[in-house]
């Protein structure tokens, strides 16, 4: 059974071990970086999708062990075109001094080529991004604004095994309004809060083994609501909490167990997604553009851009209908 959070608590105790493993609707957990202890297997990323009609922008700072990385990839939904570029410090050592915790902090990559700046104030974000010669010697410009809904979130905890030291710690954070500005080479995508939506996906965890994560990600507007879906596992111990959930107008509803169906090794086929008796009936389908599909492998995980069709029915939200809705799916090694 899940275990939902309601007051704040700390992710690990003195010994490093996981001390209340479930999900909450707002960040309650208190991260400790310190008491990780296997720092040299901590993952620290921030990754933003920011999107509207016309083109899908994934950004990503990220601190893995000692080796510092930020990522950026640019789906132009009109054309197919797909720009995209990973670049690392290695030997970082921390240096980034990633946030320990998503309510607040800032996140800044600097290197030769690129500078890349996640802040935040009290209701609002900001990127910033100058990248010389991002790809194909285009250069490319960011500068957005992301104002928070006063909604929930999902926030969940999750230890690798039952008893141990290695956990997974995620906030997404769906339904920001965007305003702003990207420039690439020579097109300009512009943001206004009324057509643009972004997400925050905030992930501290450390792992002692491999594990393969995989991720159908949702944030748009359906007959004038808000709705955002998150469908994400493949880690850990999940009996006191998963990330699968949905929202609907800013309040969250969770899914204890989902089924996936599909093949990793043939990206151009549909993947179908249930749950319960007819809570969740889903069905991605990948989009193909200028004859090729919208995947690209980018910051060690592979993206897949595509529609979903298909019901989500509960008591508590009525029938909803997903028709054509935009979605991607993600896959990594972690």
């Amino acid at each position: 059974m899940q275990n939902e959070i309601k007051q704040e608590c700390d992710v690990l105790g003195n010994s490093g071990v996981v001390r209340t493993p479930g999900w909450c609707r707002e960040p309650l957990f208190y991260f400790d970086k310190a008491l990780c202890k296997n720092r040299f297997s901590l993952t620290e990323t921030d990754s933003y999708l920011i999107e509207n009609k016309d083109v899908s922008i994934y950004l990503s700072v990220a601190e893995k062990g000692i080796v510092a990385e930020v990522c950026a990839l640019i789906i132009d939904h009109n054309t197919g075109s797909m720009d995209y570029r990973t670049l690392k410090n290695y030997m970082s050592f921390g240096r980034l001094s990633m946030p320990q915790s998503s309510k607040n902090g800032d996140v800044t990559f600097n290197s030769g080529r690129v500078g890349m700046n996640f802040s935040n104030t009290a209701l609002n974000r900001y990127i910033r991004c100058e990248f010389v010669n991002f790809y194909k010697d285009k250069n490319l410009y960011i500068n957005l604004e992301l104002q928070e809904n006063s909604g929930e979130s999902l926030n969940v905890l999750i230890p690798e095994s039952p008893v141990g030291k290695g956990f997974f710690l995620k906030r997404f954070l769906p339904s920001m309004r965007v305003s702003g500005v990207v420039r690439l080479g020579g097109a300009e995508y512009k943001f206004t809060p009324d057509s643009s939506r972004a997400y925050l996906d905030w992930q501290r965890f450390s792992l002692l083994g491999k594990a393969c994560y995989h991720a159908l990600y949702a944030d748009t507007d359906i007959d004038g609501h808000d709705f955002s879906l998150c469908l994400a596992g493949g880690v850990g111990d999940v009996s006191m909490g998963t990330e699968n959930c949905y929202f609907l107008d800013g309040e969250i509803h969770k899914l204890a167990s989902v089924k996936a169906v599909g093949s990793e090794e043939r990206p151009d086929k549909p993947w179908k997604f249930t749950a319960g008796n007819s809570a969740l009936d889903l069905q991605f389908r990948p989009t193909m553009k200028a004859g090729h599909l919208l995947s690209k492998k980018c910051g060690g995980k592979t993206f897949i851009f595509g529609k979903l069709f298909g019901t989500i029915q509960q008591m508590n939200t009525g029938r909803i209908v997903l028709d054509a809705v935009p979605a991607h799916l993600e896959f990594s090694i972690i």
